[in-house]
C-alpha cells in the first residue's frame, strides 16, 4: 500500500513540476531578498528596519516575461490595463544605453512602460536606456496588489486604482489581538532580525527569517522563526513557529490574521467574479468565509490573462485554520478565529485563544501556489499532495 501511495504522489509531483525545470535560486541584498526561477523574479521579501513588518511583494505567475516578450507590440497600459509596465524587484537595477554604455539605475518598486526587447534587456519607453529582464516582474503576471503608501482618493470599490486597507502589502504573516497588540493593523511593529538563505539551487529554495514581534516597551513579545520555500513550479511553503520570549503570550480569538496575499484589484472576485472554490467544492467568497478546508484557489483576470493564487492548510497543524477571504481580494488562512467566524451562523463556536508559556513554542505550515488559469489548469490537488507531502 505504501509504495503505491508513494507511486500516486510521485505521479502528481510529477504532473506540477512538469510546469517548470528551472533552478530557483535566493539572492539576499541589504533589505531585500530576492527569488529567481531561471532567469524570471518569482518574489522579492523586504525586510527593511523602516518597514512595520516585512513581506513578499512582486509575486508573479509562471512564464511573465515570456508573456511580456510577446505582446509588447500590443497597446500600451492605461489605468485599467497593465500593458507593458514592469516592476523593479531589486534593490538598485542598472541600466545600460542603447549604445551598451552604463547608465543610471532604477529603485526597488519603479514602475516603468517598456517598449522593446533585447539579448534579455528591455528599452525604456521615451528613453535611450535598457534595463534587463532579471530585475523586473511583468504587472500583467504579478499577483500581489503594487503597495502605495498615498493612494489617490477614489471613494468608488469597482475602481481599478480603488486603494484600500494600506495593511496588506504583497504576501504577509501577522495577527490582531497578541496580548493585545493589533499587529495585522500594523499597530505593533515585526521587526526582522536575521535572514540566512539555506539553500539556493535546484528545483527549490529556501530561507529562514527571524522576526521579533515587539511589545509596547519595544522588546521582543513573540520570536517568529519562519523557513520560506520556492518550488520551481511555484509552490512556496511557510513553516512558521511562534515561540514566546520572556512573557507568556496569548494569540486571542480574532479574525484579522494570519498568512495572507493581498491580490491586485483586476482579480478581485467582486469585479472578476472568480471563480473562488474549495476543496470540498464549495464556490464563492461567500460560502468559503470562515470555513475550515484543506485548500481555496482564487482565480482572476490580469490583463487578458487568467491566474490562480492558493492557500493551503497543513494537516499536521495543531489546530485547522479558517479562510478570511474576501471578494475584494484579501485572502488570508487563520488558525485563531474560532468564535470571530462562526458568530451569527448555524453552528456558533466558543473563543479558543492560544496562550504560550515563556519559552514554549507552537508550529503552523501553510502553502501558497501561483499557477495559470483555474484549479484544475493549475493543478492545484497535485500541488497540495506535494505540500502535505513535506517534514
Amino acid at each position: 500500500m505504501r509504495t503505491l501511495l508513494a507511486c500516486l504522489l510521485l505521479t502528481a509531483v510529477s504532473c506540477v513540476r512538469d510546469l517548470s525545470a528551472a533552478e530557483v535560486t535566493i539572492t539576499r541584498q541589504t533589505s531585500t531578498a530576492v527569488i529567481r526561477i531561471g532567469d524570471e523574479v518569482a518574489g522579492a521579501y523586504r525586510f527593511g528596519k523602516d518597514l512595520p513588518k516585512p513581506y513578499l511583494i512582486a509575486v508573479s505567475a509562471p512564464g511573465a516575461i515570456e508573456l511580456l516578450l510577446s505582446e509588447l507590440d500590443q497597446t500600451p497600459a492605461d489605468e485599467f490595463a497593465p500593458g507593458n509596465r514592469v516592476f523593479v524587484a531589486v534593490e538598485e537595477a542598472a541600466l545600460r544605453t542603447t549604445a551598451g554604455a552604463p547608465g543610471g539605475s532604477l529603485p526597488f518598486g519603479e514602475i516603468v512602460n517598456v517598449v522593446a526587447a533585447r539579448d534579455g534587456w528591455l528599452r525604456i519607453a521615451d528613453r535611450e536606456e535598457w534595463l534587463h529582464s532579471r530585475d523586473v516582474v511583468p504587472l500583467k503576471a504579478m499577483v500581489t496588489r503594487v503597495v502605495d503608501l498615498d493612494p489617490p482618493a477614489i471613494r468608488d470599490s469597482k475602481h481599478p486604482l480603488y486603494y484600500d486597507h494600506p495593511h496588506h502589502k504583497g504576501v504577509w504573516n501577522a495577527v490582531d489581538e497578541v496580548n493585545g497588540i493589533k499587529f495585522w493593523k500594523e499597530d505593533g511593529r515585526i521587526e526582522t532580525v536575521r535572514l540566512d538563505v539555506l539553500h539556493s539551487g535546484g528545483p527549490a529554495a529556501a530561507m529562514q527569517v527571524v522576526n521579533h514581534w515587539l511589545g509596547t516597551d519595544g522588546a521582543p513579545l513573540v520570536v517568529e522563526t519562519t523557513t520560506i520555500r520556492i518550488h520551481d513550479h511555484r509552490l512556496w511553503t511557510y513553516d512558521i513557529t511562534f515561540t514566546a520570549h520572556e512573557r507568556p503570550v496569548t494569540f486571542e480569538d480574532t479574525k484579522e490574521g494570519m498568512f495572507a496575499i493581498r491580490l491586485p484589484n483586476s482579480m478581485r472576485e467582486s469585479v472578476a467574479h472568480g471563480p473562488v472554490v474549495g476543496a470540498d467544492g464549495r464556490e464563492g467568497t461567500k460560502a468559503l468565509w470562515g470555513r475550515t478546508a484543506a485548500w481555496i484557489d482564487y482565480v482572476g483576470p490580469i490583463g487578458t490573462h487568467r491566474f490562480g493564487v492558493t492557500l493551503m492548510d497543513h494537516p499536521g497543524n495543531p489546530r485547522k485554520s479558517r479562510y478570511h477571504v474576501r471578494d475584494y481580494g484579501l485572502f488570508a488562512i487563520n488558525p485563531f478565529g474560532q468564535k470571530s467566524y462562526t458568530q451569527g451562523t448555524d453552528d456558533p463556536q466558543p473563543a479558543d485563544p492560544l496562550t504560550l508559556k515563556p519559552g514554549e513554542s507552537v508550529r503552523f505550515r501553510y502553502g501558497l501556489y501561483v499557477h495559470r488559469g483555474d484549479a484544475t489548469e493549475g493543478r492545484v490537488a497535485a500541488a497540495y499532495e506535494q505540500f502535505c507531502a513535506q517534514e
